[in-house]
Formats: C-alpha cells, sequence, structure tokens
C-alpha cells in the first residue's frame, strides 16, 4: 500500500522528537560522515489532508459544533551518521461553523541535531507548540485531522501542555534539550541531560503559565548484546511568575534516583522500567508541604512486520498542564496499528491519566485539607483506505472525558465528555530525496 507506506515512514522518522523526550543511550560510532558530497542530502516525507470535524459537547453540554480542517505533515532525516538531523512539522489551519473558535491555527515543529565523535556523542533538541486547545491524538494533538499515528510515536501529549484537559484557548508550548553522553569503555557511558520548558497560555483565563528547568546525570552500562542497565540523579524545579506567586502558586522542586533497565527481547519486542524514590519540597511548605513519593516508568514496544504498538506507564510530578500549581501524575498510554492487504490500515491511540494536585487547601464542611483530583481519559480510533499511490481516505472517532474531585471553578478545566467524528481524504507525494535536486 504505497499511500500508507509514505505516511509510515513519515511517522516512523520523528519517533522520539515531539516534546523533547529523554535521550536514549547512545551507541558512539566512528563510521564515516555523510556519504552525499551535498550538505542537505536526506529523506523528506510530506502530506497533505482535507477533512471535515464534528465535535459533540466539547463547549457545553449538548452543544454541536463542525469546521472544516487543512492540514499538512512534514518530516525530513538526514542521512549524515556523525551528524545526523531529524525535523517534524504538523500544522493546519480550521474553520469553525457556527459556535466555537471560529478560524484556528495549530503547529507543531520538533527538530534535533546530533554530533557524535568516537567517544563523544552530543544532541540538542527544541519542540514548539501553537495549539487552540489541550493536544489528545495525533501527531499535532488536534483531534479528527488524519494524522492518527499508524506507528507508536510520542505526541504532544507527552510534553508539559498534556495531562489535565482545559477548554478553548491558544497556548505555546515549548521545551529545549541537550544531552552529552561520552564512552568510558566499550560497555560503559557516562551522560547528561538538560531541558527547559514552558506553557504560555495567549488568552486571558485560560490557563496557568509555567516554567520548569531539569538536569540529570547518569552511569550507562551495557550488560550483554541485548540489556543495558543505567542509574541516574535528576533535578527539576517548576515556577509560575510573579503573577502565579501573587494567586498562591508557589515555585517548588523535586530530586530523585532512579535505576533503569531495558533489553530487547526479541527482533521485534522491546522493554524498559525505571523506578527510585522522589523528595518533593517548595518555598511555601504550608501550600505545598514535602512529601517523598515514587517516580517510575515502563514501557513496551512491539514492530513486525504489519503491525506496530506501544504500551506505557509513567509516574512523576509536573507542572499541572496549566491548571494544577504542581501535580503528581499517573499515565497510561497505549498504541497499535495494522496494515491489512494493500489498502487498509486501522490505528488506535489511548490515554489515561490520574492527576493528585501538589497544593493543599481548606473547603467549605471539612475539617482537614485537602488536594484537587483529576481523572483524564482520551481514546480515537481511524481507518483508512488508499485509492491509489498518493491518494487515501480515512474516517476518525476521538473520545475525552475529565471529571474532577475538589476542583476550583475558576480554573478552565474541562469538566465532562466531547467526541469527535471526522473524515477527510490524503494526498502524500513520492518521497523525495534531497540530494537528487
Amino acid at each position: 500500500m504505497k499511500i500508507w507506506a509514505g505516511v509510515s515512514a513519515l511517522l516512523l522518522s520523528v519517533g522520539s522528537l515531539l516534546y523533547g523526550q529523554a535521550v536514549p543511550n547512545t551507541t558512539i560510532s566512528s563510521t564515516g560522515a555523510n556519504s552525499s558530497g551535498f550538505p542537505l542530502d536526506g529523506t523528506l516525507h510530506y502530506a497533505m489532508t482535507a477533512s471535515e470535524i464534528v465535535q459533540f459537547g466539547f463547549y457545553g453540554s449538548g452543544e454541536t459544533t463542525s469546521s472544516t480542517n487543512l492540514s499538512a505533515d512534514a518530516a525530513y532525516t538526514s542521512k549524515s551518521e556523525n551528524r545526523p538531523f531529524s525535523m517534524v512539522l504538523a500544522g493546519g489551519v480550521g474553520l469553525a461553523n457556527g459556535q466555537g473558535q471560529g478560524t484556528y491555527t495549530y503547529w507543531n515543529l520538533a527538530a534535533t541535531q546530533g554530533l557524535i565523535t568516537r567517544r563523544w556523542a552530543f544532541n540538542i533538541s527544541d519542540s514548539f507548540s501553537f495549539l487552540p486547545q489541550s493536544p489528545t491524538t495525533g501527531l499535532s494533538g488536534i483531534p479528527g485531522v488524519g494524522d492518527l499515528g499508524a506507528l507508536p510515536v510520542q505526541g504532544p501529549t507527552e510534553g508539559p501542555g498534556g495531562g489535565v484537559l482545559t477548554y478553548s484557548g491558544d497556548r505555546v508550548i515549548n521545551q529545549v534539550s541537550g544531552s552529552a553522553e561520552r564512552q568510558l569503555s566499550s560497555a560503559t557511558s557516562i551522560s547528561g541531560v538538560g531541558s527547559w520548558s514552558i506553557i504560555h497560555f495567549l488568552d486571558d483565563n485560560a490557563g496557568l503559565d509555567s516554567s520548569s528547568e531539569t538536569g540529570s546525570v547518569a552511569l550507562n552500562r551495557r550488560l550483554d548484546a541485548r540489556s543495558s542497565a543505567s542509574l541516574d540523579a535528576v533535578y527539576s524545579t517548576y515556577s509560575y511568575g510573579n503573577a502565579g506567586v501573587s494567586q498562591g502558586y508557589p515555585p517548588f522542586q523535586t530530586k530523585g534516583i532512579n535505576l533503569s533497565f531495558q533489553r530487547l527481547l526479541s527482533r521485534s519486542l522491546s522493554m524498559s522500567v525505571s523506578a527510585g524514590p522522589l523528595w518533593i519540597s517548595s518555598s511555601d511548605s504550608a501550600l505545598v508541604p514535602s512529601r517523598l513519593s515514587v517516580a517510575a516508568s515502563a514501557s513496551l514496544s512491539y514492530n513486525h512486520k504489519l503491525t506496530n504498538a506501544s504500551l506505557g506507564y509513567t509516574r512523576g510530578a509536573n507542572a499541572g498542564s496549566g491548571v494544577l500549581g504542581g501535580a503528581l501524575s499517573d499515565n497510561v498510554s497505549g498504541s497499535v496499528a495494522h496494515t491489512y492487504g494493500r489498502k487498509w490500515v486501522a490505528s488506535a491511540d489511548v490515554g489515561y491519566t490520574h492527576s493528585t494536585g501538589l497544593q493543599q487547601f481548606l473547603i467549605e464542611g471539612s475539617p482537614v485539607a485537602v488536594n484537587q483530583v483529576y481523572d483524564t481519559v482520551f481514546g480515537g480510533v481511524q481507518l483508512t483506505r488508499g485509492f491509489g499511490p498518493h491518494w487515501s481516505g480515512y474516517t476518525s472517532y476521538t473520545i475525552q472525558h475529565q471529571s474532577s474531585i475538589y476542583s476550583v471553578m475558576t480554573q478552565n478545566a474541562f469538566i465532562g465528555k466531547s467526541q469527535v467524528f471526522a473524515i477527510g481524504v490524503t494526498f502524500t507525494p513520492r518521497t523525495t530525496r534531497l540530494g537528487q535536486f
């Protein structure tokens, strides 16, 4: 199925770029650089989609809105082995019909640049998003636009904007990260990672602005041809600016030590686990009491012939997604895609997050302080059919639901259920190698 081969290659090339995910241990190589004399030689995939989207319940129970959407995805991967570069862009414009946002746009751009020498590996990445609502499914995070991942990819929900859902409101999300790894021996290396991220709401009362910084140092050891382990120390800070402090959102810090293990179970199946203690403290212990918790993560990835799937779990502290002044969240996510014959592809994506606010406050009728709690679930399915070497059509369904205990009603948190139905058509030109221009 040529049309989906192009789209799958696009998604595969973005892999772990979105939202500056932790850089995996790098195998440092002394192989030659770009074999082409053209400095920008590499592979470019891109696709363009037109869709019609109908949404139920987002702007209120029983409210129905519709929009016409034009979107595009593009991904570029260089051929250089010593200076690898990758970039992905997903964006579009929508015209809402009736109640809603009117004309809206969204963009998600992520890029990473590496440098590999005989004993060193460096990486720097930046991911930027401009979204009109909280991200849920797909490469762009906007439901119904036809970019629901055919491969296990990490979308915008993995970044600072993911977690607790808000109502509509333009927001800028950016995360910059860098890493360095030094090979000490054939099986041992030491690495360091640093990152900075922000979420900034452009509309009044759309959400709580925040920024965070994280640094970590790890000792990595390859145990055998299929297994590796690492021990890392992590320190993070989260803040909400002067306006946030005046509203009762003090900055807080976290410290942790994690033991990680990765193993390739077979040619198609890989797994990783990580866990360790997490210390949380703040500048105002009356609002955010110090506590000892646990940070953990686990993932399972499967990629074999026509089927791709992933399952993951994470637990840790975050800035609160623009709703909470810090949260401790448990997140479970999964995705699967399968190609049927030469023309059909079915894909699905699902996520669940349980977020407990770090702040404590008194409510009327309660003698003890309580924490806000949000339960968020979303999922989407998409069925795609190819109509030739470059054209395909799709239909998709997305649902999101969020409930809360002890929520503060002045915040812009989404409460209730929303559903999205969409149909669209996608044009995927032939894969282009820039060095052939």
